[in-house]
């Protein structure tokens, strides 16, 4: 008999799981699939989707992902039972295509609340388009995944890899909660505080409060009004000076104000 590779948690079932059903959200994580192993949270959540009605909020969570991916192809690796590392099911009908970006604001400002959290003395910074830094390193990726309806956002899978009690990198410009704080942390808090702050921040962009998610995402920009080394066609330094809603970033430099997408630049 061919066995289920992932569990609908429940109090009935895998009682022994690290991971429970959350008691204080009002949606995410209200439906919580756990999988030992997968190759990748975003494709079995898609996969599931496909399948079968998913309750908005639903959370797909593995504890050994093993071909995670992350933005430009490039893949997320992560020690097996040391990280978060999972996807959330949202139906942003309410959002315009080219209203993407601002996804990726809720998710990367998620992310840097729950890491601040934790780790309070450090510098936790949000690196575009959403990357989370922490004193200068990475500890969190996140991989969003949009099914358009028409000019709408009808569903979203958003991966999010969280480095939270990894202690050795390859990369290494890698980092963890871990490192950062010199403490081991129990991975079902860590869990639920991100939850939480996933729901913070989607219900404010339910509300459209544009301006106020851009004014805080801004005002945690790594380079924000900063001078940093880019490379586009070639090397150049300059300040970034916005970010428009479909994504693109605004970088001040000699030659006047130019707009990049994530492929056309690379942080030096």
């Amino acid at each position: 008999m061919r066995l289920n590779k992932y569990f609908l948690v429940n109090c009935a079932k895998l009682q022994n799981t690290l991971y429970k059903l959350l008691a204080k959200t009002l949606f995410i994580g209200k439906e919580l699939y756990y999988m030992p192993t997968c190759h990748s949270t975003n494709d079995e959540a898609r996969q599931k989707s496909i399948n079968a009605a998913i309750c908005e909020g639903a959370v797909f969570i593995t504890s050994d992902q093993t071909k995670g991916r992350g933005q430009r192809g490039n893949t997320w690796f992560s020690q097996p039972h040391k990280n978060l590392t999972l996807s959330i099911v949202l139906n942003p009908i309410f959002l315009g295509s080219d209203e993407h970006f601002y996804l990726n604001m809720i998710s990367s400002l998620a992310v840097k609340m729950c890491a601040q959290h934790f780790v309070p003395e450090a510098q936790v910074k949000v690196k575009w388009p959403n990357d989370v830094w922490i004193n200068e390193r990475k500890i969190a990726g996140i991989l969003i995944e949009n099914t358009l309806k028409g000019s709408r956002i009808s569903s979203s899978i958003i991966g999010i890899g969280l480095n939270v009690n990894q202690t050795h990198f390859t990369e290494t410009k890698a980092s963890s909660l871990s490192l950062a704080s010199g403490t081991t942390f129990s991975l079902p808090l860590v869990f639920e505080k991100l939850m939480l702050a996933i729901e913070h921040y989607y219900l404010m962009l339910k509300a459209q409060k544009y301006d106020e998610l851009k004014s805080e995402y801004l005002s945690h920009l790594l380079g924000f009004r900063v001078k940093r080394t880019f490379r586009a066609e070639h090397v150049f330094t300059g300040e970034i000076m916005d970010v428009m809603k479909s994504g693109l970033l605004m970088i001040k430099t000699q030659q006047g104000e130019r707009s990049f997408d994530f492929k056309e630049i690379i942080w030096l």
